[in-house]
């Protein structure tokens, strides 16, 4: 059946032809918004607070929506012990310390997406042939039982012996201890030399059934994962593949003369200065050094 626009009536047919539905026009928000606002200027007060604390040079925060830095606030100084150092910024790198420990977590789950690492919960022995550590502590749920219940499950399955997994490790569940036994964060052996010192050294809790902080679980993770997939060159293979691709270029391990000249200055609780340690084997949990503007692109491809 065939219609003229005329034949629909006048008022019909004067009126303009819509055929789709239509959306109303977005209406602009008042920006920034009062409560949004508000929120922020709270956050700036606690930080401007808590920069009475001793030893606390310079701060240096950003808040991030979904891809978006809605604000940043930088407080003292560059050098506490300089007055004429400046004002830190959000392109002010810092030395991150155990923020570092993220990356080995993202290396495990890119490698499990790729199918390099078959399953979350595989027992380290898979990937480190020689790993054995003495577990004094009896036994746990085995860890297909436990996946993704670690540490919070109520009621006990059927007991087996209860392995170092991948999983546990990148979560502080592993059991390991927090360190190398008779070793600091300096130490500069190789990998083979560190499973062999844990053949003689004790699981601090059972897998699985309580937190327990760990540098040396997150090393290790970083360097077994490295030397299955990227030749033993666990920074390069973050680099390559999570640095650059997010466009981190001011992130990194190496404290090159031009990194420590960007650095912010370290101090101790007491008012120490804080020496630029490198971190030998431990350094995939504590060497890195980045900048507030890298680590909100980070936080912005994670959440």
């Amino acid at each position: 059946v065939m219609f003229s626009p005329g034949s629909l009536g006048p008022e019909v047919a004067s009126a303009p032809m819509r055929m789709c539905p239509q959306h109303p026009e977005p209406v602009p928000l008042v920006h920034p918004l009062p409560v949004l606002k508000e929120a922020l200027e709270k956050v700036d007060s606690i930080l401007r607070e808590a920069m009475s604390a001793p030893g606390l040079a310079a701060m240096s925060a950003v808040v991030i929506h979904n891809d978006t830095v809605l604000w940043t606030g930088n407080y003292g100084k560059k050098n506490g012990s300089d007055p004429a150092s400046g004002t830190p910024n959000e392109y002010t790198m810092y030395r991150i310390s155990s923020i570092s420990k993220i990356f080995p977590v993202l290396m495990l789950y890119r490698l499990w997406e790729e199918g390099t690492v078959a399953s979350l919960d595989d027992p380290l022995e898979r990937y480190a042939s020689t790993f054995t550590i003495n577990n004094p502590l009896g036994v746990a749920s085995a860890p297909e039982e436990q996946s993704l219940m670690d540490g919070l499950a109520e009621e006990s399955p059927i007991l087996r012996p209860s392995p170092v997994t991948l999983r546990r490790m990148a979560s502080q569940l592993s059991g390991l201890p927090r360190r190398l036994r008779s070793t600091s964060l300096l130490w500069r052996g190789s990998t083979q030399e560190a499973l062999h010192l844990l053949k003689d050294d004790v699981l601090v809790a059972d897998p699985g059934t309580r937190c327990h902080y760990s540098t040396l679980a997150f090393s290790l993770l970083a360097h077994v994962l490295a030397a299955h997939t990227a030749q033993g060159d666990y920074q390069r293979w973050v680099s390559e593949n999570l640095l650059e691709p997010l466009g981190m270029v001011d992130t990194g391990f190496d404290l090159t003369p031009l990194v420590r000249a960007r650095l912010a200055a370290g101090f101790y609780g007491s008012g120490r200065p804080a020496p630029l340690y490198d971190l030998g084997w431990y350094r995939p949990s504590g060497q890195m050094y980045s900048t507030p503007a890298d680590l909100a692109k980070l936080a912005v491809a994670l959440l």
